[in-house]
């Protein structure tokens, strides 16, 4: 499968679901700014959009970052704002909302420190993360390489112990599918928090 029918199969998933409880959790009195990390071809950047968030979204293929602009171009630099960038690198804004479904960890394990350190800085007390995280038990994780970030349980828990309150934790470990058709087995753990300090 090309990378632009994964692109098209990713626009046809629900949003995730994770997200719509953050938009219940967020303080509604925060500026309506998300980041949307890892954005993909943008489900889930227009569906931010459309709910009246200025979005900045990001990823490091240029052919998401098209595709978005093509599925978004209606706010396109009026409140979505993407750029091609790595997860170290990125600036983020200050922030109510960051959303990372399914991204990072596709993040080095060298680089992950500066990124969660970088996203938690960025959001402003009350707004919410809400985010995928690869547990042990994915088969990816077991791969050689090393270039995944993987959490157990107990590092992902100290990871938003001072600065969150742990609105949900769903941990999904079981077989299944990749979007392009491959089965694996899934270990992640998804979460919504709200910035506390």
């Amino acid at each position: 499968m090309s990378q632009q029918a994964y692109y098209e199969r990713s626009l046809s998933v629900e949003v995730y679901p994770h997200l719509r409880i953050a938009l219940e959790v967020v303080d509604a009195s925060l500026p309506m700014v998300a980041v949307d990390i890892g954005c993909g071809a943008g489900r889930d950047t227009v569906f931010l959009a459309e709910r009246g968030f200025t979005v900045y979204a990001y990823d490091k293929s240029d052919a998401a970052i098209a595709r978005l602009s093509e599925t978004g171009r209606i706010y396109l630099n009026e409140t979505l704002f993407p750029q091609v960038c790595s997860f170290e690198q990125y600036e983020y804004p200050e922030s109510t909302l960051v959303s990372a479904c399914s991204s990072l960890f596709f993040c080095n394990p060298g680089f992950f420190p500066l990124a969660w350190r970088n996203i938690t800085r960025s959001l402003l007390r009350g707004g919410v993360f809400c985010g995928h995280f690869m547990g042990e038990n994915d088969s990816w994780a077991k791969k050689e390489g090393g270039d995944l970030t993987i959490h157990a349980r107990s590092e992902l828990e100290e990871l938003f112990r001072r600065d969150f309150k742990i609105v949900d934790i769903y941990e999904h470990d079981a077989e299944g599918m990749t979007l392009l058709g491959r089965k694996k087995r899934w270990h992640t753990y998804s979460v919504v928090a709200q910035k506390i300090v």
